[in-house]
């Protein structure tokens, strides 16, 4: 089991550095246009994809904007780039943007992306209301702690209700979650798709119980001085909507496997969330965040929702 995932691993490292040699190639044969230049941090997950595939389609090169994508396989290397000012904007969650806006990084959120989590168990347990007591392994102070709170809410448990081990790192929770040490995880994808492939069971996710946190979010310096660029981005970005929607998976799924590093033999189990429009997230997704943090002592009493969220994509 340990080398299968230990595989798993470096396929997935093995592909992120494929895309950045792949989009360091394709952005330096293409036109800088009207527009300017932008370096966008993304994460292996389903919410990014969209933005692959407009770099991948050309897309932004027809609006005029050469974009730079930039890999990484852990978010605490990515939030470095960004505190570094070497990203102009990531695929990260209104958690990580309420962090950074506490630690005087200014990034807001510009657009909600189609990302999921997924709370998956072992076998006889399959629902919320069966893990009383039960321990699931999550990361600490994370959308997925985030997520889980309020997952167990909605199902009418105080937070109580289950035991949590914290483990930063995905590989080590699905080592601990198939060797029975816990009875479940909070995953993201391809991850969950992947338990779920192996016979575990995915109780509930994001997508189900309507409270998806997943942004894309810019830096407040270029929301400022290159609004033309962030709204050029999500036209683009819309574009790769529309053709994600329009095309049956097998069609494009190989640049998921190539670019993104998805395992190859998941194709025919993933389920894709519904792709939208870039819209900011709900109101009662906002109100939550800011609530969570706070509760937790993580932000100040004073963080509002204009701290957390841009309306320059959406007006």
């Amino acid at each position: 089991m340990k080398t299968k995932f230990k595989v798993l691993t470096l396929v997935m490292m093995c592909s992120l550095l494929f895309i950045a040699v792949a989009c360091s190639d394709d952005t330096d044969n293409s036109s800088t246009g009207e527009l300017g230049e932008l370096t966008i941090g993304l994460m292996p997950a389903l919410d990014a994809f969209p933005i692959v595939l407009a770099h991948y389609l050309g897309y932004f090169e027809d609006e005029g904007l050469t974009v730079h994508l930039e890999p990484f396989s852990s978010s605490t290397n990515r939030d470095a780039a960004l505190q570094a000012g070497e990203l102009d904007a990531a695929t990260v969650d209104l958690i990580a943007v309420g962090l950074f806006v506490e630690a005087d990084l200014p990034i807001r959120a510009t657009g909600e992306t189609s990302g999921r989590f997924t709370l998956v168990a072992n076998e006889g347990f399959y629902s919320i209301e069966d893990l009383a007591g039960e321990t699931v392994v999550i990361s600490y102070n994370t959308a997925i702690d985030f997520v889980l709170d309020k997952m167990v809410q909605l199902a009418g448990f105080e937070l109580d209700h289950i035991e949590r081990t914290i483990v930063p790192a995905i590989p080590e929770r699905m080592e601990l979650l198939r060797e029975g040490q816990v009875t479940a995880a909070l995953l993201p994808e391809p991850w969950a798709t992947i338990a779920i492939v192996d016979g575990f069971y995915g109780i509930t996710n994001t997508v189900e119980i309507e409270f998806v946190p997943f942004v894309t979010a810019f830096t407040d310096e270029v929301l400022e001085n290159q609004p033309a660029d962030v709204q050029a981005f999500y036209r683009a970005y819309n574009r790769a909507i529309d053709y994600l929607n329009a095309t049956p998976l097998e069609e494009y799924f190989h640049i998921m496997v190539d670019v993104i590093g998805f395992p190859p033999d998941v194709v025919d189990h993933l389920i894709l969330p519904e792709f939208t429009h870039n819209q900011l997230p709900t109101d009662d997704v906002l109100d939550a965040t800011i609530e969570w943090l706070q509760s937790r002592e993580l932000v100040s009493e004073d963080m509002t929702v204009d701290d957390l969220v841009s309306t320059i994509a959406v007006d």
